[in-house]
């Protein structure tokens, strides 16, 4: 190896050294990815030279003095990383240059340049892993004494402490004794601030030394060597540096502090102790951020205290005054120092526990009493922190922090509560809470567990706020912890807890307490602990059996209160059954489970009922009763659940409990005195306010009455005596014993209690109590109930009752007669009188007739306005006087005098009177008291008046206009009531309607009208005729009947006149009195007959739009009716309609959206079809004018018409024609872009065709035309690709009549494009072309169908499932001929269809017929010149494809075809090469028909003419035409064979290049040709790894690949290497960076696979030089490849 040269650089003398500086030059790349890449070649060949590449960097920086300081970076940083990998390869000479050029570009500027030093200073400490006597050498040059040492020599002096502690401690005796003298000479705070960390990783350097020193080379070296200089170095930092305003700089030398005090000796660290900690200390106020202050103050701290050291004492006041207000502010938990911080300040305070434990504790103890909030909370983090952290020195002050602590007891402050919580669990870790005072813990926590939720209202705005809730959770789970994981806190919760069970202020922490209870007390009993059995006399707190049994029964009683407390409650009644009562046991072992499993069912299925659960619970209190039967104890057990009353103060569910409890004891005891002295007890106890404890008292009540009626009775007569007296006291008037409300509420509880007493008392008894004492006692109560205010009383008198109704039902008293005599007493009647008939009388007064004169009554309105309001006044619920009938008697006879009332009076009088007749309950709704038949003959006759009073007033109304007019002003207000949910208001209106209906015919003038309303009428009434009340049907065609008698009258027919139809109408209404649907359609199909033939001309347009409202009656059947009538007008008159058409069909739409009724909503669908049979064009243009998309509605209209075959393929032959003479688009063409507009006619009936298709009727009509739709759909399909959606206004404004309602928007315009592809599919499903559906599927047709680059490709797959298909295969002839004339459409996208789907007719063959085949490739061949180039493509594609034919036409079309393929190829208006890429697809196929002999001329020309197309810039073309190479493979083994071969060694570079392309297909058809050209090469290892590796879709790796390849090609063509290489350097040109990429990279492993012996065959100079240009590449990956070629090349 070449020595040193002159500049320095250990050169090879090859062409490595000039890449070598090239990538030294370009290192500093404008891209990071770049840098990191040159860097890392940098690296790759320093690996292999080191010698080389570090020189060479060596050489270029001490060249390039003005370099630029980025780029020196970089190369430093590569140098540091080649030496760290090569250090042992790197001899001493070198080594020395490198370390003196660190040295130098380190110290080179005297100012701190960070990023340049730092890089320096990183390749000395790299360098000093082994030269480190070398590197010193050279700092120890630049750190003389007297003089100050540059920055960064002091940090690398630091670091190589750091980084190589072994041989760097030995130095650090001279560095040391340079370093002091020179810290009094520091001025600036950057100095200050590397001597200051330097120093600080000496210290940790010597630590680690000693404190490893059997693995150290000199074991004499020991801390105390260092402890003058350092003590020395500490006075400095201490005295004079620690003032630095620098706030970095101080918090360095605390750092460095903190490290030296472990090495200062022991006295002088002592001395100097009270002063550094003041420095230290004095440091918070200036620093925002305390935690390297703590850091270092902790280490300080560690250094010195050691047990039973106190040196501190003197201090300790101080410190805890600098550390304390740190805890006392809680830490901000979203910065991550404020959290360090905290811990080591709590570190310090362990640290102090070592020496001070008792006066720590003392002082902590002090300030938690005189404290505010945040030093309370700060002095109890301080405690928990002790108590985990410092076990061993708070061991012997246990009992004293347990006693200190016990001032937390009776704390108020949540924030205190819930840390002082924690301190617990602390303590029951370590053993505290076993002391004295640890049962004041346990209750404290019971305490917390007990709280209220806090109050609703605001809520603090204090982040820290702790709720009540959050705290009684938190507490409830530290209560469970204890009680289930800490071992050692059983003996102090067993049996203690069970005293936390009675008092009232735990009641709400009975759930948790009973569930720890139920924990011990299970597993104790299970495991027969010895303290298990509790002896009672002993533990004297402990509750006595009967008084936890009575607290247990009653928290049982409401499992769901204190978070679901019941399942605890049970369970630990189970647990501790043995400690009760042995009588107890088996029943509880028995009965207890199944309760808890209820409880877990009802939870599960979130059923719940309280009922049912008191009873269960009451049924085992009363069983365990039964079981221990001993008076003495029932009495006892009743008197403790006595004594509990006041403990249920504020909880009235469990005190309703408790009493229904009492109430069971009572009726299980015979204890007289007991008795007597709990009634008294449960009365005086109960809160009278309390609906819940009120019923619980009287429940209680009945249960006693059970076994002691005549006491309970007595009990309850002395309150009604005693309790319920209002007495005045005194001389004040104003002091009362019990206020009126009092006694109300006394006598309320009252009520309920005789309720519950004749309940549950014995029947045998209460019959006889009933009269005599229950009543009696009772009905004084009831005389003022109705008048007093009490809502309370009147609910329970109702509730006794209710009670009592159920007390003496016929099944309860059973075989005694009992009638209730005084039930008259309860009940109450009103009558109301009035005067009207004064009036009535005053009116037939004056009446012309009884006066004999005219005379006007002035004031008439007035007082029928009076009339009017008493009847709007009456009540339309119930009819219980004449007051309505005699009001409207009355206005009949004012209506009759002059003069005429105006319209506007006469509208509110007949509107006020139907309002108040017609919504009256059909039984009047006055028989309220069933059994009273006098009432209901009265409510009949009222109602019956009221209805006669009504028709009298309507007939003296219509005595003033006796003119069909005149009625018709009635039946206004008769029409809102037709159409009314009640039968009886419809029946009333329709009788109405009748009534005067008659008496106008019977009185009418025929000369004087004009029926111009009948149409109206008739088509009012036509709904009436189907209604699902029959006594309606009968009287609307009664109506009918004589609507149409009057129209006969007013036709100028005498009143005698016989016509057959109208006379007819009578007979139907015997058969509408069935309600059968059939019978009905035909009788209302026959009157559509009679009314059809009835109606006016000029009537019959207002008849069938009144009608259509009908189509909305709410009864469903009455529109059903109209929709029969409707159609059967559309029958027999539809042709008179013909200018009407789209109205109707515009109406009816517009119904269909608010018809829900099935039948409805088919009959007015099938007004739409029959009205299409007379009109269809019309039908179908409103239809098709319709926005789309079609609504849910408009669909069923298609629908509908589509069950009409003749009407399904009249409809299909007309949109074909719509389609045929309409423009699929419009085209607007600007200066940009060509833009197509879709124009409504085609969309509507391609959208409409869609629905037609969806009908399973249309499956005939669809196959009888399948060729003419099959190939209109296919040019719809492509005449809609690429075309926007119709525009909104253009389909509103197209073919609208004006007035025509548009139909709602339901969203926006369907796309041209998706609409065509859907309609298509329909009609493929419709006619069960299910084989062409799946294939279009599966090849992702459907969206093919919709881009405009692909829908060519979508037709031809279409084609081939049309061959394919059994149900299309026989129309295709019948296709090509609907489709030929298309060929020469004016629109080029129909022109696209036609050729594409020819094109790839003739690759299926055109199903083997010749003639076909002919007359396609004819139209083929005459579009071969058409202006749009897809078509030539197409053109193109289909003559190629006469080569699936068969050899024999290929033959014939040969030389038409080629000469074809060769003018595609030079087509010069083909801006993208698509043309060429079919022609040479086609050509590819062609050449596997043909003979060698036919392509043997061409073969080589064709070879030529395809390489420029390897690199065109569409990938398809390039694709087709690396395809085309390998298919010439077929003629590389004949005569051709060696020219061939020439040709795949010229190609084979850029196929290569290319199987890494950027587009998928270019790699694919690479891949396809190498396979088809392996075997050709000769070589069979290279042939191999084609067929292995180049598999169609297997992921191929490529750099490997090309790394393999690159050495067989060196092994089996030695002397192509040169070639294949010169061939990548040509493509060090390429258009595309990726190519130049593949390029660079192939070179590489070409030249660095190659033996050292064949380099010499290669251009090294050319090729590495033209790797030296990419480095200067536009594209960073060009510059990245070359870069990582270059590192392989490390051997030339």
């Amino acid at each position: 190896m070449p020595g040193p040269e002159e500049d320095g650089v250990r050169g090879t003398g090859g062409q490595v050294d000039d890449m070598t500086m090239a990538l030294i030059d370009s290192a500093n790349d404008r891209t990071e990815e770049g840098q990191e890449q040159i860097s890392q070649a940098l690296y790759d060949l320093g690996k292999h030279k080191p010698a080389l590449v570090l020189s060479s960097c060596y050489s270029y920086l001490k060249k390039h003095t003005k370099l630029a300081q980025e780029h020196r970076v970089i190369l430093l940083q590569c140098m540091e990383k080649i030496v760290k990998d090569t250090l042992d390869q790197i001899d001493t000479g070198l080594a020395t240059d490198l370390i003196k050029l660190g040295a130098l570009e380190m110290t080179l500027s005297k100012e701190v340049v960070p990023d340049w030093q730092n890089a320096a200073s990183g390749l000395l400490v790299a360098l000093g892993a082994q030269y480190c006597d070398e590197v010193m050498a050279e700092m120890f040059e630049r750190f003389q004494p007297g003089t100050l040492p540059h920055y960064f020599v002091v940090r690398t002096i630091g670091n190589l402490a750091q980084a190589n502690v072994y041989r760097m401690v030995p130095h650090l005796t001279a560095v040391l004794s340079t370093t002091l003298p020179m810290l009094g000479m520091v001025k600036h705070d950057n100095m200050k601030w590397v001597f200051s960390a330097a120093l600080s990783k000496f210290s940790e350097a010597i630590i680690e030394y000693c404190a490893n020193i059997d693995k150290a080379p000199d074991p004499s070296i020991t801390e105390d060597r260092f402890s003058q200089e350092i003590g020395s170095a500490f006075d400095v930092l201490f005295s004079s540096w620690l003032q630095s305003k620098e706030a970095k700089l101080r918090l360095t030398i605390v750092e460095a502090m903190g490290h030296m005090t472990h090495l200062m000796a022991k006295d002088k660290l002592e001395e100097i102790l009270p002063r550094v900690l003041q420095g230290i200390l004095g440091l918070y106020k200036k620093h925002p951020e305390p935690f390297h202050i703590t850091q270092g103050l902790c280490n300080v701290l560690d250094a010195v205290c050691t047990e039973g050291n106190t040196i501190l004492e003197p201090q300790l006041e101080l410190l805890l005054s600098a550390l304390f207000p740190q805890v006392f502010n809680p830490p901000d938990y979203n910065n991550p120092f404020s959290i360090k911080n905290h811990n080591e300040v709590l570190r310090c305070f362990a640290i102090l526990a070592r020496p001070f434990s008792g006066k720590l504790t003392g002082i902590l103890l002090q300030k938690l009493e005189q404290g505010n909030e945040k030093i309370r909370i700060g002095i109890l983090t301080i405690f928990k922190h002790l108590i985990n952290a410092a076990s061993e020195a708070m061991e012997d002050k246990q009992e004293v922090v347990v006693s200190g602590l016990k001032m937390m007891l009776g704390e108020q402050n949540n924030k205190l509560k819930k840390i002082f919580a924690q301190v617990i669990i602390a303590m029951a870790h370590h053993g505290y809470l076993e002391l004295e005072g640890g049962h004041q813990m346990i209750e404290f926590i019971v305490k917390q567990c007990s709280l209220p939720n806090d109050p609703p209202g605001k809520r603090s705005t204090d982040p820290e706020y702790v709720s009540n809730q959050a705290l009684r959770l938190m507490c409830d789970n530290v209560l469970q912890l204890l009680a289930t994981t800490v071992e050692d806190m059983e003996p102090v919760l067993w049996p203690f807890l069970l005293e936390m069970i009675i008092p009232e202020q735990y009641t709400e922490a009975g759930g948790v307490v009973c569930k720890c209870l139920s924990h011990l007390a299970n597993k104790k009993r299970e495991e027969r602990a010895e303290d298990y059995e509790l002896d009672y006399e002993i533990l004297a707190n402990t509750p006595k059996p009967n008084v936890m049994i009575a607290r247990l029964m009653v928290l049982a009683g409401r499992p769901k209160n204190n978070r679901d407390r019941g399942m605890h409650v049970l369970q630990l009644m189970k647990g501790m059954s043995p400690n009760f009562h042995e009588s107890l046991v088996e029943l509880w072992d028995t009965v207890i489970p199944k309760l808890t499993q209820y409880l877990e069912d009802a939870s599960k299925e979130d059923s719940w009922s309280q009922k049912n659960w008191e009873d269960l619970t009451l049924k085992l209190l009363s069983k365990s009763l039964d079981v221990v039967e001993s008076e003495d104890w029932i009495a006892d057990l009743g008197e403790t659940f006595g004594s509990q009353i006041p403990l249920y103060h504020s909880y009235p569910e469990e005190k309703n409990f408790l009493y229904k409890c009492i109430g069971i004891i009572m009726r299980k005891s015979t204890k007289k005195d007991f008795i007597n002295k709990h009634l008294d007890l449960i009365f005086s106890t109960v809160k009278h306010t309390d609906q819940v404890e009120r019923e619980g008292v009287a429940i209680a009540m009945g249960f006693c009455a059970a076994s002691h009626l005549d006491s309970v009775l007595g009990k309850l007569d002395s309150v009604a005596k005693n309790d319920m007296a209002q007495k005045s006291g005194g001389i004040f008037k104003f002091m009362k014993d019990k206020s009126e409300v009092d006694v109300e509420r006394i006598k309320a509880t009252l009520m309920l209690c005789y309720g519950y007493v004749a309940l549950f008392s014995p029947v045998s008894l209460i019959v006889s109590r009933m009269e005599a004492t229950i009543l009696r006692s009772i009905t004084p109560h009831f005389v003022n109930v109705k008048t007093h205010q009490s809502t309370e009383l009147r609910k329970a008198v109702v509730h006794c009752m209710d009670l009592m109704g159920k007390a003496f039902h016929p099944e309860r008293v059973k075989n005694l007669n009992f009638v209730f005599s005084r039930r008259h007493e309860f009940l109450d009647t009103s009558v109301k009188t009035n005067l009207i008939r004064t009036l009535d009388l005053i009116g037939k007064a004056l009446h012309p007739d009884h006066l004999k004169a005219q005379y006007s009554f002035s004031t008439r309105g007035e007082l029928i306005n009076h009339m009017e309001s008493y009847m709007k006044a009456e009540s339309l619920t119930s009819l219980t006087t004449e007051t309505r009938a005699l009001a409207m008697n009355a206005c009949a006879t004012l209506v009759k005098l002059d003069p005429k009332l105006s319209e506007a009076e006469e509208f509110d009088l007949i509107k006020t009177a139907t309002e108040c007749v017609y919504p009256l309950p059909r039984d009047g709704g006055g028989v309220a008291k069933k059994g009273k038949e006098e009432m209901e003959v009265e409510v009949e006759v009222l109602l019956e008046s009221s209805v006669e009073a009504l028709h009298d007033l309507l007939k003296e109304l219509l005595k003033k206009d006796l003119t069909t007019d005149g009625l018709d002003s009635i039946f206004k207000h008769i029409v809102p009531w037709l159409l009314s949910t009640q039968d009886h208001e419809r029946e009333r209106a329709l009788n109405t309607f009748l009534e005067c209906a008659q008496f106008l015919l019977e009185h009418m003038e025929p000369s004087k009208s004009n029926f111009s309303n009948q149409s109206s009428i008739i088509a009012r009434l036509v709904p009436r005729c189907t209604d699902p009340d029959a006594e309606v049907r009968k009287l609307a065609v009664d109506c009918i009947y004589v609507s149409l008698k009057i129209a006969s009258r007013v036709e100028g027919h005498p009143a005698d006149y016989k016509d057959t139809m109208i006379d007819a109408l009578p007979t139907l209404k015997e058969r509408l009195v069935k309600g059968d649907p059939s019978v009905l359609f035909s009788v209302i199909n026959d009157l559509s007959k009679v009314i059809a033939k009835k109606m006016p001309s000029d009537q019959l347009q207002n008849f069938l739009e009144v009608l259509q409202e009908g189509l909305l009656d709410p009864q469903s059947h009455s529109s059903s009716g109209a929709c029969v009538v409707l159609n059967g007008m559309m029958k027999i008159r539809g042709a008179e309609i013909l200018k009407q058409v789209d109205n109707i069909v515009t109406s009816l739409h517009n119904k269909l959206a608010s018809i829900d009724f099935t039948q409805t909503r088919t009959g007015t669908l099938r007004s739409i079809r029959t009205l299409a049979t007379h009109h269809l064009s019309s039908v179908l243009k409103t239809l098709l004018s319709y926005q789309l998309p079609f609504d849910s509605d408009m669909v069923e209209v298609w629908q509908t018409l589509c069950q009409d075959p003749q009407l399904t393929a009249a409809m299909i032959d007309h949109m074909l024609d719509l389609l045929h003479k309409s423009l699929p688009y419009e085209e607007r063409t600007s200066e940009e872009e060509t833009v197509r507009t879709a124009t409504s006619l085609p969309m509507a009936v391609t959208c409409a065709l869609k629905i037609i298709f969806d009908c399973e009727e249309t499956e005939e009509q669809g196959l009888k035309a399948y060729h003419t739709l099959m190939g209109a759909l296919m040019l719809r399909i492509g005449s809609s690709v690429g075309v926007k959606p119709v525009r909104q206004k253009e389909m509103e404004k197209e073919d609208k009549p004006k007035g025509k309602k548009v139909a709602p928007v339901s969203s926006k315009s369907p796309e041209p494009s998706l609409a065509a592809i859907e309609t298509f599919r329909s009609f493929l499903t419709r006619t069960k072309s299910n084989d062409i559906l799946d294939i279009l599927t599966e090849e992702g047709c459907w969206e093919k169908f919709e881009a405009e680059e692909d829908y060519p490709e979508g037709f031809t797959i279409l084609t081939r499932a049309l061959v394919a298909s059994s149900v299309a295969a026989p129309h295709i002839s019948k296709i090509v001929a609907s489709l030929t004339s298309a060929l020469s459409s004016l629109y080029d996208p129909q022109r696209v269809v036609v050729a594409a789907f020819f094109a790839e007719l003739i690759n299926q063959k055109c199903m083997d017929d010749a003639d076909l085949v002919e007359l396609v490739m004819n139209s083929l061949l005459g579009r071969l010149v058409d202006s749009s180039h897809k078509v030539r493509m197409l053109c193109i594609r289909g003559l190629g494809n006469i080569a699936s034919v068969g050899s024999e036409l290929v033959k014939k079309y040969s030389t038409t075809v080629l000469s074809a393929m060769m003018a595609g190829m030079d087509d010069k208006e083909d801006p993208d090469d698509d043309i060429t890429t079919e022609a040479m697809s086609g050509l590819s196929r062609i050449l596997c028909e043909i003979e060698e002999s036919h392509i043997r001329a061409i073969l080589i020309n064709v070879s030529l003419k395809i390489r420029p197309c390897f690199e065109k810039e569409k990938p398809a073309v390039r694709a087709q035409a690396i395809i085309l190479f390998g298919n010439l493979s077929r003629f590389g083994d004949g005569p051709s064979k060696a020219p061939f071969l020439e040709q795949i060694h010229s190609n084979l570079v850029s196929l290569l290049l290319h199987l890494n392309d950027p587009e998928i297909e270019v790699k694919k058809a690479c891949k396809f040709s190498l396979r088809l050209l392996g075997p050709l090469m000769g070589s069979e290892a290279i042939n191999n790894k084609f067929q292995r590796h180049l598999l169609e879709d297997a992921n191929l790796i490529y750099g490997e690949f090309l790394n393999d390849l690159a050495k067989l090609m060196i092994d089996d063509f030695p002397d192509k290497v040169n070639f294949y290489v010169m061939g990548c350097v040509s493509f060090f040109k390429s258009f595309w960076p990726e190519i130049k990429s593949n390029a660079a990279l192939f070179v590489g492993y070409l030249l660095g696979n190659l033996p050292e012996a064949r380099q010499n065959a290669i251009s090294k100079e050319h090729v590495c030089s033209a790797l030296i240009m990419l480095l200067k590449d536009q594209t960073p990956a060009v510059r990245c490849r070359a870069a990582e070629a270059m590192s392989l090349l490390y051997q030339y």
